[in-house]
């Protein structure tokens, strides 16, 4: 509940506590009673900045599909402005932009149209400020990577023409989202030549070389290639935080390998998972998810009939008040699950590419070494 008696120092002054919290959803909450508050007192500027930082926030420790409300408020109160370079110099603007192109992907709730339409508005913006035009093509390469080769070639193009500035991500995000564009499209000489600095460790940041890792990790694991798969997930196991909304889709992919190599592994993370249940609106990483939990019930229903587990949140889909779930019902929720994701996903895109994804995690989880192997499933 917000208190009525609000002041602007009173703002202030939290905000400037929020600065000494660590990144954790405590420090968005307050960010977002923030953001509640400044609306009450309608201070102009404080309702932009307090949306910047809360979106901020989010990107770097929360569910990231949640920014993309925040930026629309945000532009509709720049929107309000005459001018759109503002007189103090830069106010985010740059970063919020990059923020909803980041997420458009991520959301198939958003029809093409729709997010096209966003795209266009903030391409004004941000060809208007001559800034950040380098970050403004490398998330249109990526954001078309799975809908439009075309486009996506053609962006990267334009990506690779202009020079870095001040708001260009750091150069290992960059290697990555290009290994990420040519593994999607099928080129996989150039995908791997490109991997190789991330891989021996030359470009490296917070994310950089896990999203390499999961998309390799996958790669490995449609083909059950444990040999492969085993020493990446690992690493990836390492390098992530449980509980973190924004690694849950690497854990998605970790759970998937454990599934075949280390099952009481794998049913540790469902569990820590299921138990703080919050599904994600960034539904790419949700998909991850989904499909490592539907593998690690498929592979413990070879072992046994059912799981225990305390579910703290009543609202799950599932929850049961005896809390015994019988394995292959539990498989087949997150199977549906996964499938009604890729299927919103390629509704939006206008291709099958997440339903084939789906399907190749399903023949894969039936392969035994030795067959004849198909990726795709014959009906």
């Amino acid at each position: 509940m917000i208190d009525i008696e609000i002041s602007k120092e009173q703002i202030i002054a939290d905000y400037n506590r929020s600065l000494s919290m660590p990144h954790s959803k405590e420090k968005s909450e307050l960010l977002r009673e923030l953001v509640a508050k400044a609306d009450i007192i309608k201070d102009h500027y404080m309702r932009k900045y307090l949306r910047w930082m809360y979106a901020s926030e989010l990107m770097r420790c929360g569910d990231q599909g949640k920014v993309f409300p925040i930026v629309a408020e945000y532009i509709a109160l720049r929107d309000e402005e005459e001018e759109w370079v503002p007189p103090g110099g830069v106010d985010g603007i740059e970063y919020m932009s990059d923020y909803c192109l980041e997420v458009l992907r991520y959301l198939p709730q958003i029809s093409l149209s729709q997010a096209e339409a966003v795209i266009k508005k903030i391409e004004e913006m941000i060809l208007y400020n001559r800034l950040g035009r380098r970050l403004y093509f490398q998330r249109m390469f990526r954001f078309y990577d799975t809908i439009d080769t075309y486009k996506a070639l053609d962006y990267f193009k334009q990506f690779k023409s202009v020079r870095r500035d001040m708001f260009s991500d750091c150069r290992a995000c960059e290697q990555q989202d290009m290994v990420r564009l040519f593994f999607r499209i099928g080129d996989m000489s150039r995908a791997d030549e490109l991997a190789k600095p991330i891989l021996d460790g030359t470009l490296e940041c917070h994310d950089v070389p896990r999203g390499v890792w999961q998309i390799y990790l996958q790669r490995a694991l449609d083909y059950k290639d444990l040999k492969k798969a085993v020493p990446i997930a690992e690493n990836l196991y390492r390098k992530s935080v449980i509980g973190d909304p924004t690694d849950l889709g690497y854990f998605g992919a970790v759970m998937r390998c454990f599934a075949f190599s280390a099952p009481e592994r794998a049913e540790m993370l469902l569990k820590k998972y299921i138990i703080n249940w919050e599904p994600l609106w960034d539904r790419e990483k949700w998909f991850s998810f989904v499909i490592g939990a539907w593998t690690v019930c498929h592979e413990l229903a070879k072992l046994k009939d059912i799981m225990v587990i305390e579910l703290q949140v009543k609202s799950v889909p599932f929850w049961r008040k005896d809390g015994i779930y019988n394995l292959e019902e539990l498989g087949d929720w997150f199977y549906n699950e996964a499938l009604n994701t890729a299927e919103c996903f390629d509704r939006r895109n206008g291709t099958n590419y997440y339903v084939q994804e789906l399907e190749r995690a399903a023949c894969s989880m039936e392969y035994k070494e030795g067959q004849r192997f198909f990726l795709i499933k014959i009906i």
